[in-house]
């Protein structure tokens, strides 16, 4: 009977067990485990921070003085030109040797001439009436002094009236014959407009008519220009219209003209003759006009009525001011100035942005900015304001010296 208890007590030990102590032992376990674990994290190594030192290229500030020129295009263009335009009707019946595109003529020249018989009968018949007018007031003249002798004969003592001395009839002739001369006039100056002539020096663009061809009155027979002076139009942004010289009648500003034919480079002088009295409404621009002298035309070859040319407009002096690369400054009108080891940002006051070159007001920059301040020359990129940095040369001779230093103390 004893044998049974037993087997009953080892089941309810092994209950207990499993039911109660394992699970306690097995939280146990892991809490030993979790404290080791946080209290054996590896400890973090704090290293110094290392400041980088930018290592740039120099260049002092120099007050200097500095000529603005304004650049610009366009073409040249003569200042005078337009149509040559018949003002008689016909055939032609002759033209001119030099009635060519790209001829020469002078003023008077005879260009073209048109059938002229029609006008020369119309001269003829107006002569015959200016000689019958002519005979009508000689005899009406007759007429009114022979009146005046009657009337005198037949009253001495009274004055004859204007009907009595024939004045209406006089003067009616004498219209007549006035008029009869301004139709001779008339069909004298027609038969003049049947040669076509040349209104000044010039040469000939484009030829509108030619030999045999019906042309009618007010019909253009050729495209010409005068050879006494070429003008450059040129457009001038609002922003540069304050660095140009105006109103400097004596001493006018120069204009460099320069034309490229294929590589070869060509450049004229020409002179600032005038400025619009209005700004363009298409580009809100302003246009100032340089003139060249038509001789020009015979002494370069090169040079032509509408070749295109880049111009460079003599403009104001700028005295004591710095001079720089436009790279150089920033979107913000800033530039970077060495100073003690650092470098600064400082805004700058920029009178005049070039492509290349950019013209700096000492005055109304910032306190670093000043004549034999260290302007940095190269480009940086995402650099803080006061970062240390070193010249560039300064900075191999700083190298050369450590390394002799490290060697003598590996000697020693």
């Amino acid at each position: 009977m004893s044998e049974p208890k037993s087997s009953s007590s080892k089941a309810s030990t092994s209950t207990i067990w499993l039911k109660y102590i394992l699970p306690l032992l097995i939280l146990v376990v892991a809490i030993v485990v979790i404290y080791r674990m946080l209290n054996s994290k590896p400890v973090a190594f704090n290293r110094p921070a290392v400041e980088q030192v930018e290592v740039v290229d120099v260049e002092a500030l120099e007050l200097v003085d500095h000529q603005i020129f304004v650049d610009s295009y366009r073409t040249i263009e003569p200042t005078t030109s337009g149509n040559l335009i018949a003002q008689a009707s016909g055939i032609v019946t002759w033209v001119a040797p030099n009635f060519e595109s790209g001829r020469p003529f002078s003023k008077g020249d005879a260009l073209l001439r048109i059938d002229s018989r029609d006008y020369e009968i119309e001269v003829t018949i107006a002569r015959a009436e200016v000689a019958t007018a002519q005979l009508a007031l000689n005899e009406e003249v007759a007429r009114s002094e022979q009146a005046l002798k009657d009337w005198k004969k037949i009253n001495p003592n009274r004055e004859a009236t204007d009907l009595v001395l024939r004045k209406p009839q006089l003067a009616s002739a004498q219209a007549k014959l006035a008029a009869a001369q301004a139709r001779l006039s008339k069909a004298q100056l027609n038969l003049s407009r049947t040669e076509v002539k040349a209104p000044y020096d010039g040469y000939l663009i484009e030829k509108l008519a030619d030999l045999g061809q019906l042309i009618s009155s007010n019909t253009p027979v050729a495209s010409i220009f005068a050879s006494d002076s070429l003008e450059v139009r040129l457009p001038v942004p609002s922003n540069r219209v304050r660095f140009l010289q105006l109103g400097d009648e004596e001493d006018k500003p120069q204009v460099r003209l320069v034309a490229d034919f294929a590589g070869e480079q060509k450049v004229w002088l020409a002179e600032l003759d005038r400025t619009d009295s209005v700004i363009d409404n298409a580009t809100r621009q302003w246009f100032v006009t340089a003139k060249l002298p038509g001789s020009i035309l015979k002494e370069e070859a090169y040079l032509k009525a509408g070749q295109f040319v880049s111009a460079q407009i003599e403009g104001r002096l700028l005295e004591n001011v710095f001079v720089i690369p436009s790279k150089l400054i920033s979107q913000n009108n800033e530039v970077f100035i060495f100073s003690e080891g650092r470098l600064h940002r400082q805004k700058v006051a920029v009178i005049w942005k070039g492509d290349d070159r950019s013209v700096i007001d000492p005055e109304s920059s910032g306190e670093l900015v000043k004549e034999g301040s260290l302007l940095v020359s190269n480009v940086l990129s995402f650099v803080a304001d006061g970062a240390k940095a070193r010249v560039r040369g300064e900075a191999v001779k700083s190298s050369s010296k450590a390394g002799v230093e490290n060697g003598q103390e590996a000697k020693l």
